[in-house]
């Protein structure tokens, strides 16, 4: 790839073959009723878990990476905003290009392409518009460094845009671009029924 050019290429898995099972032991000849079998559950598994919302956000901030290996904590996001975080490569090489797939919402840009004296660095500009967890692994590939490829692995958790203010922003993370007041109230949940009312058929009719 030419310099300062960032390439995506798309790699195809490879399945593995699954190996047979070992023989279990051999079965009783007294069959569980429903009772025994209600009875094994732990009532505890029964009941939902309600986790809290700081700690999703900062899921795998704990976690040490491997070799090869970065992950980016971005913490609680606004749905629909732009945020810009740099990414660095662990170790000193030239940026050659980022395997895809890429996902809806994410684009990359070269901060620096990297040299056998300094690490290569990418930015990337997240606009995620699902609520919920967000997780994805980009694989980047480099040239003259300890690492062949690197394993990026992307985290994070978004919010609705009328959800009050976010419990957590990391620093290294930056707002690019919030929605205004107007776009907020036309894509509102309200808003978007009332228009979609008006498509539909009078019954009158």
């Amino acid at each position: 790839a030419k310099p300062g050019v960032l390439v995506v290429t798309h790699r195809r898995g490879r399945r593995k073959g699954a190996s047979m099972a070992e023989p279990g032991p051999p079965l009783t000849a007294r069959r569980l009723s429903w009772a025994d079998q209600a009875s094994s559950i732990p009532l505890a598994s029964t009941i939902p878990q309600v986790l809290d919302p700081e700690e999703v956000a900062n899921y795998g901030e704990d976690e040490v990476d491997s070799p090869g290996e970065r992950t980016i904590v971005l913490g609680m996001l606004r749905q629909g905003y732009v945020y810009r975080v740099a990414v660095d490569m662990p170790s000193c090489g030239q940026l050659v290009e980022v395997v895809a797939p890429v996902p809806e919402g994410l684009t990359l840009a070269v901060k620096d392409e990297g040299s056998d004296s300094h690490p290569a660095a990418l930015w990337l500009d997240v606009e995620l518009k699902h609520i919920g967890s967000f997780s994805h692994d980009l694989c980047v590939r480099l040239a003259g460094s300890e690492f062949a490829e690197v394993v990026i692995h992307l985290k994070a958790t978004v919010m609705g845009p009328r959800e009050g203010r976010p419990s957590r922003v990391h620093e290294h993370v930056e707002l690019i671009r919030a929605l205004a007041d107007g776009d907020v109230e036309e894509n509102s949940e309200g808003n978007v029924f009332r228009k979609l009312s008006k498509t539909l058929p009078d019954e009158d009719e």
